[in-house]
């Protein structure tokens, strides 16, 4: 899997997501919504995707690592460029941003396909104020995959 690309980014647009059949029995994937953008790198345009999750304090995270399951059901199918997955957190402080990716790191380790697809593509949580405030190209996307590094833009995150 490549790494998302770094460079300028031009425009986005968040659509209603669609269902995503997952699984042979019938599951699905349906996420909050999806990001399209639109980012150059070294002079070239790219077209990129994401999931959007939303992930509020008081359903905890195991609502959200539910949804990450069933994003991975989706990813096992091998999609040839898999979309990044973002989580926006709302009505979290920033200062409980490291504590919720904790917790989603945590939920994931108890999953190997939620690991796996943390570990082959581009993830990150976000504070909705953060957004709001900053732009959803600062440096406010906390990395799932790697719970030890320190946030990016959306188009730096990386596996």
């Amino acid at each position: 899997m490549a790494p998302a690309p770094q460079g300028v980014v031009h425009g986005f647009g968040l659509v209603p997501a669609p269902e995503h059949p997952a699984g042979p029995n019938g599951q699905t994937y349906r996420p909050a919504a999806e990001l399209t953008y639109t980012a150059t790198t070294g002079g070239r345009r790219q077209r990129l995707r994401a999931f959007v999750e939303l992930h509020h304090p008081a359903t905890g995270t195991e609502h959200t690592a539910e949804q990450l399951a069933a994003c991975a059901r989706l990813w096992e199918r091998r999609w040839k460029a898999f979309p990044s997955v973002l989580v926006v957190l709302t009505g979290a402080a920033a200062a409980d941003v490291g504590t919720t990716v904790e917790g989603l790191c945590l939920a994931a380790e108890e999953q190997p396909a939620v690991a796996e697809l943390l570990a082959a593509v581009p993830a990150g949580a976000a504070c909705l104020e953060d957004l709001v405030q900053h732009g959803p190209a600062a440096p406010v996307w906390h990395p799932l995959g790697d719970n030890g590094r320190r946030p990016h833009g959306w188009t730096r995150l990386q596996p």
